[in-house]
């Protein structure tokens, strides 16, 4: 009994981390968007806090 809710635990987490992680990396490498849309990314180099 005790295995099955650690297996649980350790099957959760794993597909936790590995969305988190496949999503941050969609981010990272999605196209950039047109100049008229606001983007995060054209804020921030705008404010100078992304070199």
């Amino acid at each position: 009994m005790r295995y099955s809710i650690m297996l649980q635990i350790v099957v959760g987490t794993t597909l936790i981390l590995v969305g988190a992680g496949a999503f941050f990396g969609w981010l990272q490498t999605r196209p950039f968007e047109e100049a008229g849309q606001s983007s995060t990314r054209t804020w921030l180099r705008t404010s100078g806090a992304y070199p």
